[in-house]
C-alpha cells in the first residue's frame, strides 16, 4: 500500500536522496524566517532605528555576497556542491548565535547587527548558487519542474509556520534569543545534506587550469547571448530591485503607521503561506500547459496588482489588517507559481558545467540592484514617505514585464 502510495504521488517521492535535501531546506527555511522577522525587529524596536538604518541594514549585509557572486558560481563549478551547501549550513549556524551572546553581554550595537546580517546573507548566497546548480544532480531533467515545485512548496509551509512562530517567540523571548531556533535549523540542514548518498559528478573540464576571473566572464557572457536567459535575468533583475523597495520598509510601514504589533504581524505574514502551498500545488500544472512567456508575463502583472493593497492598507486596525492579509493570502501563491517556473527554465537551458556560474551571474545583478534598491528606499521614505514609495515599488513591478516580449513564445 505504502509504495502504491509513493507511485501514485509521483516519482520524486520514491527518491531518498531528493527527500534529504527536501527535508534539509525545510528545515532552514523554516528557520530563515526568524532571522527575516528577527533582524529588523532587533534594529527598529531594540535599537530604535531609522528608515535610512534598516536601508543600511538590508544594504550593506547583502554586499558582500553581491560583489563575491560570479566568483562563488565559478567556484561552485569547480568543486563539489553538496560540500558548498554544508559549509554554508555550518558558518551561517555560527554567526547567528552570535547574536543572543551579544544581547545577553548588553554590547548589541546596529553596526553588530549589521556585520552578522552580512555573513548569513553572504553564506545564503553561496547555499542558494550551489542548491540550484545541485538539484539537477539528484532528480533527472523530466523531474525538474516537479521537484522546484515540492521545494517551492517548502517555503509556502515555511511561511505560514515561520512567521507566526518568529512573531511569538519574538515578543515572548526576545528577537535575538528567538534567531537560536534559525541556528539550529542550519545544523540539522547540515546533519542531512551529509547523509545524501549519490555521488556527485564533477562539474567542470579538466581542460584547463582553474582561473576564476576567465570563468567568471565566461559565465557572464553566456547569460547576456542566451536568448532565453538574458530577457528572463534582466527581468528578474528589474523585478528584484523594485520589490526590494519593500525589504527595510514593509516592517517599519506595519509596526509604526499601521500600529500593528509584532505577534499579529507574524500571523498576517504567515496568512500568505497558505496561498503560497496553493500556488505550489499548481505550479507544475501551469508550466506545463501554458505558453511560457504568456504564463511569467500574466503572473508579474497579476502580483503586481495584488501588491497594491499594501500601500492602500490604512484607517483602523482592523482596515489596515484585513487589506495586509488580502496582499499575502493572493500575493504569495501567484509569485510561487512564477519562480517556480522561471527556475526551471533556467535550470533547463543552462549546461551543467555553467550552472554555478550562471547562479553566481543570476545573484548579482538581482543582488546588486536589490542592495541600490534598498539605500533608496529607506532614504526616499525618510524624505517623501513610506506609502509613496511602495507605490514607485509597484509601478516598477509592473514595468519588469516588458522584459519578457524578447521571450521565447515556446509550447510548454
Amino acid at each position: 500500500m505504502f509504495r502504491s502510495f509513493l507511485a501514485a504521488r509521483g516519482g520524486l517521492w520514491r527518491n531518498p536522496d531528493f527527500m534529504r535535501l527536501w527535508a534539509a531546506q525545510s528545515l532552514s527555511a523554516v528557520g530563515a524566517r526568524f532571522t527575516r522577522e528577527g533582524l529588523p525587529i532587533i534594529a527598529a524596536l531594540l535599537l530604535d532605528a531609522s528608515a535610512t538604518d534598516l536601508g543600511l541594514l538590508v544594504a550593506l549585509s547583502a554586499l558582500p555576497g553581491v560583489l563575491l557572486s560570479p566568483f562563488a558560481g565559478a567556484w561552485i563549478d569547480r568543486t563539489r556542491r553538496r560540500r558548498v551547501l554544508i559549509l554554508a549550513d555550518l558558518v551561517r549556524a555560527a554567526a547567528l548565535v552570535t547574536l543572543p551572546v551579544m544581547a545577553w553581554l548588553g554590547t548589541i550595537t546596529i553596526g553588530q547587527v549589521m556585520g552578522v546580517a552580512a555573513v548569513v546573507a553572504l553564506f545564503s548566497m553561496v547555499f542558494q548558487t550551489a542548491d540550484n546548480a545541485y538539484l539537477p544532480t539528484v532528480v533527472e531533467k523530466e523531474q525538474l519542474l516537479e521537484g522546484n515545485a515540492k521545494l517551492a512548496t517548502t517555503d509556502a509551509v515555511a511561511e505560514v509556520a515561520g512567521p507566526a512562530l518568529a512573531g511569538v517567540a519574538i515578543q515572548l523571548l526576545t528577537a535575538p534569543v528567538a534567531l537560536l531556533f534559525d541556528a539550529l535549523s542550519y545544523l540539522w540542514s547540515a546533519v542531512l545534506l551529509a547523509s545524501i548518498r549519490r555521488v556527485e559528478p564533477v562539474c567542470q573540464a579538466e581542460d584547463h587550469a582553474p582561473d576564476l576571473w576567465r570563468e567568471t566572464k565566461e559565465g557572464l557572457g553566456f547569460v547576456f547571448s542566451h536568448p532565453v536567459l538574458r530577457p528572463l535575468t534582466l527581468c528578474l533583475a528589474t523585478l528584484t530591485f523594485f520589490l526590494s523597495f519593500f525589504a527595510p520598509l514593509y516592517v517599519l510601514y506595519a509596526v509604526r503607521e499601521l500600529g500593528i504589533a509584532p505577534g499579529p504581524l507574524g500571523l498576517i505574514i504567515a496568512l500568505g503561506g497558505i496561498s503560497a502551498i496553493v500556488g505550489a500545488r499548481y505550479a507544475e500544472a501551469a508550466g506545463r500547459r501554458i505558453r511560457m512567456r504568456r504564463l511569467l508575463m500574466g503572473l508579474i502583472l497579476a502580483y503586481g496588482l495584488v501588491l497594491a493593497f499594501i500601500p492602500l492598507a490604512g484607517g483602523a486596525f482592523w482596515t489596515a489588517a484585513i487589506l495586509l492579509c488580502v496582499s499575502q493570502l493572493l500575493g504569495d501563491g501567484i509569485w510561487v507559481i512564477f519562480f517556480t517556473n522561471a527556475t526551471t527554465l533556467r535550470q533547463n537551458v543552462t549546461p551543467e558545467a555553467l550552472r554555478g556560474r550562471e547562479g553566481g551571474t543570476f545573484h548579482l545583478l538581482t543582488g546588486g540592484l536589490g542592495l541600490v534598491a534598498a539605500l533608496v528606499a529607506g532614504t526616499a521614505a525618510d524624505m517623501i514617505g513610506i506609502r509613496p514609495v511602495l507605490w514607485i515599488a509597484i509601478a516598477g513591478i509592473l514595468a519588469s514585464s516588458v522584459w519578457l516580449l524578447a521571450l521565447p513564445d515556446e509550447k510548454p
